[in-house]
């Protein structure tokens, strides 16, 4: 009796014994080592629109794309009827920031209407942009990207980007009455 009450509590010692690994594997009161500290992101370029509530028959500039350094925005028709085409500069700081690549968007082609499309930077710092359909269609109605344009940064600092000499057209070669809208970008310092 004696002999057998010895063996279940060493069976007993044992089994606790060997589970306290277990615990502090499974989360108990072992120590855990301290956790370094989050580091916030650099701080990224950004990009506010001169008019917000541009949102009907408007051409505006949205950032698409920020980072550190670099930042591409979208010349974007909202809710447009019959854009046949359009015309405009885009005027910004040459020695705050630099295109450095662009590519028209598909919404005046999207059904496969011929398009003519030119952008030219004359001086530093002012491009200007002429799109269109050609032939005797329709013009395009809805919303969606015209040109998107990335830029690299080279100063911190606050600059516009504005659109200048603008004017849009309907498929009778009229006036459309379209709001351009651009905005101001804000280069964080570097680190």
């Amino acid at each position: 009796m004696i002999a057998r009450a010895r063996i279940e509590r060493t069976i007993a010692t044992v089994a606790i014994i060997g589970g306290l690994p277990m615990m502090g594997a499974c989360g108990g009161s072992s120590p855990t080592a301290p956790r370094p500290p989050v580091e916030p992101p650099p701080p990224t370029v950004t990009f506010v629109s001169d008019n917000t509530d541009a949102t009907t028959n408007s051409i505006v500039l949205v950032m698409t794309t920020t980072g550190t350094d670099s930042f591409t925005l979208t010349l974007t028709a909202n809710s447009v009827t019959d854009l046949f085409g359009y015309a405009l500069d885009i005027v910004f700081d040459p020695t705050a920031i630099t295109l450095s690549s662009s590519q028209f968007g598909a919404f005046l082609n999207a059904d496969g209407i011929t398009v003519t499309s030119q952008m030219t930077q004359t001086t530093p710092g002012t491009l200007i942009i002429g799109q269109s359909r050609v032939g005797a269609v329709a013009g395009a109605t809805g919303s969606g990207a015209l040109l998107t344009l990335d830029f690299t940064t080279i100063t911190a600092g606050v600059t516009t980007i504005a659109i200048a000499n603008a004017g849009a057209f309907d498929s009778t070669g009229a006036a459309l009455g379209t709001e351009f809208v651009g905005g101001t970008v804000t280069v964080p310092a570097s680190e």
